[in-house]
């Protein structure tokens, strides 16, 4: 294409450059209630919104303070920020596609001749070039680079946040274990002692055989609950050390018992329809976005691209003088035959794109899931909680009493081991209630998106 031609290519371009080939965004049918249908379940005076930091509601300075280590250190989130940081590097990249690229050369010699000095030569070049966006290629390829670092951005918020919820349940699973412990030994002590005086009359003749193998085994049977707890106990501290980037051994949790937690009221009065906003949802709706840019990218490259380029030069010769020169070029380009691949690529990804919307989809309705499991979980944990305290009560009362009429001969010892084993499950329910009261709590955080 010569010189003359050359505005009237360029103004052509400027008028096309415009078009897009990019489909429009439209967002798939979402089946999103105006409200949760199990939120009427909860206590009404409950805090009513979730804040970034939801787990200061359970009133800990030690899991505050692990909060904050974790949110520091943990490997897991620092991976996710450097994939933060390659998204942003694409999308830089990407959106340089939109501008010329300008660059510069120079060179000098010099001849000898007959031992003499001969002629010396410098010269000196700038050139641009530049790709005009007939089709909208380079706009939808940037669009896409962007949407896909907002979703590298809402992935890092979706690892953070599991990162919180990982750090709670088991700082409230190492509390609870520790509970349990507590009271198998308390518990271990009572049969001990009960089996001391078992033996005792049996020595006198006031038990027999029988009597004195049934406590043995009760005893035995408290005392090999023991070493599973502390397995988990320990195993329990590994996996909290290693949220921490810490290593394993000797980490321990300060705080003893679980019952100095408290159980943060809960109820949630906003419609359904913020769910969109948490960040796994998110990020799933940021790659969408950024495979329906794709498409425009596949389709543009089926049509012409039409390039420009200008350079400049000066060449010389130190003796002789210098001269310049200057050229301006168009380049039109059309893809002619490719045995169907580009085709091909625009159909690939459309069904990528088709995958996406099923995904967001099906993300939202497991989001919805998370929600209305965790709002039953939370209101069935805690009457089960109440009821399990009532429980422990008359269990530990039933004991009393059965202990109490042993002693005076009123009863036998198969109604003390009995009530033995009922005061010692009960309790053990308690603190498993307790727990999973807790983990609730953090399973309804997390599913409302944990102040994000």
């Amino acid at each position: 294409m010569n010189a003359t031609r050359l505005p009237l290519a360029a103004g052509l371009a400027l008028l096309v450059s415009a078009c897009s080939l990019t489909p429009a965004m439209t967002p798939p049918a979402l089946p999103i209630p105006a409200h949760y249908a199990q939120a009427e379940a909860l206590d009404p005076t409950g805090a009513k919104t979730v804040d970034a930091t939801w787990w200061r509601r359970f009133g800990s300075a030690e899991l505050d303070q692990l909060m904050a280590d974790a949110l520091a250190t943990n490997h897991d989130l620092a991976a996710a920020v450097a994939r933060i940081e390659q998204s942003r590097a694409n999308a830089r990249a990407a959106r340089a596609a939109l501008l010329p690229t300008v660059s510069a050369s120079g060179s000098a010699s010099a001849s000898l001749r007959d031992g003499d000095s001969g002629d010396e030569a410098s010269g000196a070049s700038l050139s641009a070039a530049y790709e005009l966006d007939l089709w909208g290629r380079n706009a939808a390829t940037a669009a896409s680079a962007q949407a896909r670092l907002d979703a590298s951005r809402y992935s890092r918020d979706a690892v953070a946040l599991v990162l919180q919820g990982d750090v709670a349940s088991n700082f409230f699973q190492i509390l609870a274990l520790k509970d349990r412990l507590a009271l198998t030994e308390e518990n271990r002590a009572a049969a001990a002692e009960l089996l001391r005086l078992v033996q005792l009359r049996f020595d006198n003749g006031a038990a027999n055989a029988l009597e004195l193998a049934q406590q043995k085994t009760a005893l035995l049977n408290i005392e090999a609950t023991l070493p599973a707890l502390r397995l988990s106990l320990e195993q329990s501290h590994h996996a909290l050390a290693v949220l921490l980037a810490r290593a394993p051994g000797g980490f321990t949790v300060a705080t003893a018992s679980l019952a100095g937690i408290v159980a943060p009221a809960i109820a949630v009065d906003a419609p359904a329809s913020l769910l969109l906003q948490r960040p796994d949802i998110r990020a799933s709706e940021s790659q969408l976005i950024a495979a329906n840019a794709d498409i425009g990218v596949a389709r543009a490259a089926l049509l012409p691209s039409l390039s420009l380029s200008a350079s400049a030069g000066l060449d010389g010769l130190i003796t002789s003088g210098s001269s310049s020169l200057l050229s301006l070029a168009a380049s039109l380009t059309q893809p002619i035959f490719n045995s169907g691949r580009l085709q091909s690529q625009v159909k690939l990804a459309e069904a990528q794109r088709q995958e996406l919307v099923e995904n967001y989809a099906q993300t939202v309705l497991l989001a919805l899931k998370d929600v209305e499991d965790n709002l039953v979980a939370v209101g069935s944990n805690e009457r089960r909680a109440t009821l399990l305290t009532q429980s422990t009560e008359q269990a530990r009362l039933a004991y009393q009493l059965a202990r109490t009429r042993y002693d005076a001969g009123a009863d036998d010892l198969l109604t003390l081991l009995d009530a033995q084993r009922t005061r010692l499950n009960a309790e053990d329910s308690l603190v498993q209630a307790g727990l999973a009261r807790q983990t609730a709590a953090i399973g309804l955080f997390k599913a409302l998106g944990g102040g994000y």
